[in-house]
């Protein structure tokens, strides 16, 4: 399972299943040896009843625009020192006010929760390349409300801490996923029923892109893949063909589900403004909403527009102190190979000094032909 609660109070979730939700609807899914048991609410809430390590635990989500509620709680049984948070606020001046509980279970659903995008960065030293690890020194995502409480989750480690006004850190493990940085791109990893995913959480400019990937695609192997985004709003996406669905909207909850039988796509929505959506059969698609308004996107297959990913074929990374090809891009272009080491640029030997230089120059650089590039 992945989560992710995006910009504006909306809270994305995707699940590998094809139930189809109404109003205060819910199901049972297995995932990472959790029962996850989930219940829609109509006043732009989630509850997810979760069963974690044979204890029985409720999550709530509020996603409204001026508020962020995530309440984790345990029955009179509860396991002792499992950690959970606790809070609910709305207003900079009750930022003091997170409530912190700790109880001992890690929680296995891949949980990223956050509501309006705030970075901090809590490492000793400066990053190699500010550009890259703009987030943070040592793999550390922050998340900030609008005005409200800050968590940094470290994918080094697979940590979360919660920041409170005392900078006083406290840890348990809550997110066992990996993660990759690229510019404004933060790219996650979920295994959802065992099978590991990409997906792209495009972080900025106050605009969020998710991109669900599946790297065991066999339909189209040669054909690229897409990020989209939502100005000033949501965009998620995902596989129909592998009934994962998603909710996004900008004030609202709307939920998207794939009916396995017919293959068409739903919508529904569990607040105010009801949207519905043409079908579409087992292509990538994208939803993106932007003041309320809910569009769809999908691959060349259709006639719906897309729009590209704008990146160099490979990613690079110096987060190790060597400038790296960390990932490629492009299906088709194996000139280098992930994880060789770039040891010099048009006959530049690649030094302390100038790496971050040669970082931008292959980051910016979409077409690498014009360069010399020497590997090892």
């Amino acid at each position: 399972m992945a989560y992710a609660m995006t910009s504006c109070g909306t809270v994305g979730l995707l699940i590998h299943t094809a139930k189809i939700f109404n109003d205060n609807s819910s199901f049972s899914t297995n995932s990472m040896n959790d029962t996850i048991h989930f219940v829609v609410s109509n006043k732009n809430q989630m509850l997810f009843k979760a069963e974690i390590n044979g204890k029985s635990d409720t999550v709530m989500y509020d996603t409204g625009v001026n508020s962020f509620a995530l309440l984790m709680y345990t029955p009179s049984t509860k396991p002792e020192g499992m950690k959970f948070y606790s809070h609910r606020v709305s207003g900079a001046d009750k930022r003091s006010k997170i409530k912190v509980t700790t109880l001992p279970v890690t929680i296995k659903t891949n949980m990223v929760v956050s509501e309006g995008l705030g970075f901090a960065n809590l490492g000793p030293e400066p990053p190699i390349c500010q550009r890259e690890e703009a987030l943070s020194a040592h793999n550390i995502i922050g998340f900030q409300g609008l005005n409200l409480v800050r968590y940094m989750i470290d994918f080094t480690d697979n940590q979360m801490y919660e920041i409170p006004d005392s900078l006083s850190i406290d840890t348990t493990e809550f997110i066992p996923i990996k993660c990759k940085y690229y510019r404004n791109v933060l790219w996650v990893y979920p295994r959802i029923n065992g099978m590991e995913y990409e997906c792209i959480f495009d972080t900025g400019n106050g605009a969020a892109a998710f991109l669900l990937q599946d790297e065991q695609r066999v339909d189209n192997p040669g054909e690229k893949d897409y990020v989209f985004e939502g100005s000033f709003g949501q965009a998620i996406g995902g596989h129909t063909d592998k009934r994962t669905f998603v909710y996004a909207n900008h004030e609202n909850l709307s939920l998207v589900g794939v009916d396995k039988d017919t293959e068409v796509l739903y919508v529904k929505s569990v607040s105010n403004n009801n949207m519905g959506l043409k079908a579409i059969s087992k292509y990538d698609w994208i939803i993106s909403s932007m003041g309320g308004n809910l569009k769809m996107y999908a691959r060349p297959h259709t006639t719906d527009v897309v729009k590209p990913f704008e990146a160099p074929a490979y990613r690079v990374s110096t987060a190790d102190g060597t400038l790296k090809i960390l990932n490629r891009l492009i299906d088709g272009n194996e000139k280098y190979k992930v994880g060789d080491q770039i040891i010099s640029v048009n006959g530049e030997k690649i030094t302390e000094e100038n790496i971050c230089h040669y970082y931008e120059l292959l980051t910016e650089n979409k077409d690498w032909s014009g360069f010399e590039i020497e590997v090892k």
